[in-house]
């Protein structure tokens, strides 16, 4: 399947703001399972991006504004072809052992992490599933199921910054606390994960979406795990980022200076195309569009806004915090 994703991010401040330092997780890989075409990113205030290669292998773009400004537009467009393997053929006659050995790129999954982390409330969780050993993907099933039935999908009761725990106790969220819950729960019982941070191409959803890798054995490597959707994902859906939960692959991190109220909206579309445009190909002719009439001709989806969460800065930071801010991040 060949998408188009669109994912526009606006940022409005009540004052002038400045110094912002911003991280954007938003282009598609190229694996096993898609294939990124072209990825195009842009920024009002305009301004020069690098991009690097975070510890996890996702690419991560990074720009700085030291002018003043009320509002920042950051637009990301992707083009990705989908060619996911069957989840249910890797898993015919695959066993999960616990005690197997690991490889070692999957070994540093097993460890708890910052939102999905260890502790009673885990541990009684995955007392409550039951056994979990036997078919890998009778296992996998189990764990998605006993998600399911514990957490009650709801917004706006959870933030981007809400713990495993904190969502058992409140017994609802949204698609990245299903996604914690059995990344936590899978390690408890010795089964490595991740979280998985992209797109999903269906009707009625926001497209912007989190879920589960889980690595059943050696043999299989890893397995795509939609809890929030009860399903093993097919080719409608897209990775951007992985890490060991969302504190790792937020698809936008910063920090911006000044005395002001920042509000967000979001706004993303992801829809099946026939091709990728000729002015897209890298070895096109160059066809440069105004920032603003590309935004009000692609401008389309579902959006929301949220209201600014009052976090600190990064830990290494000492500032005035009237001054230093982070910046809000998108809750999956």
């Amino acid at each position: 399947m060949l998408l188009r994703i669109f994912h526009e991010t606006k940022f409005s401040y009540t004052a002038p703001v400045a110094e912002t330092v911003f991280e954007v997780r938003k282009a598609p890989p190229t694996d096993d399972d898609q294939t990124a075409l072209s990825y195009k990113l842009r920024t009002r205030p305009a301004a020069p991006l690098t991009s690097y290669r975070d510890g996890f292998g996702n690419r991560v773009d990074l720009f700085n504004i030291a002018t003043p400004y009320t509002e920042l537009v950051v637009q990301a467009t992707s083009y990705v072809r989908t060619h996911r393997r069957p989840a249910v053929a890797r898993l015919e006659g695959v066993s999960r052992d616990a005690r197997e050995s690991l490889a070692v790129e999957a070994q540093e999954y097993l460890q708890p992490s910052p939102l999905a982390g260890a502790g009673p409330a885990v541990e009684a969780f995955v007392a409550e599933v039951g056994d979990l050993e036997g078919p890998a993907q009778e296992v996998i099933v189990r764990l998605v199921e006993g998600v399911r039935g514990r957490l009650k999908y709801e917004k706006r009761v959870t933030n981007s910054r809400t713990a495993v725990a904190e969502a058992l106790e409140l017994g609802g969220g949204v698609c990245q606390d299903f996604a914690h819950l059995l990344i936590a729960a899978s390690r408890a019982v010795g089964m490595p994960a991740r979280y998985v941070s992209g797109y999903v191409a269906a009707p009625g959803e926001l497209a912007t979406h989190a879920w589960c890798q889980v690595w059943p054995s050696d043999k299989v490597g890893w397995v795509d795990v939609d809890p929030t959707r009860g399903l093993l994902p097919a080719d409608d859906h897209v990775v951007t980022a992985v890490g060991r939960d969302y504190s790792d692959v937020p698809p936008n991190r910063g920090l911006w200076k000044g005395r002001a109220e920042e509000s967000m909206s979001v706004t993303v579309n992801v829809e099946p195309v026939d091709r990728v445009p000729m002015e897209w190909n890298e070895f096109a002719p160059s066809n440069p569009r105004s920032f603003g009439g590309m935004a009000q001709s692609q401008r389309q989806g579902a959006a929301f806004q949220a209201q600014r969460m009052a976090w600190a800065p990064y830990p290494i930071q000492r500032s005035d915090p009237l001054d230093l801010h982070q910046q809000q991040g998108e809750q999956q």
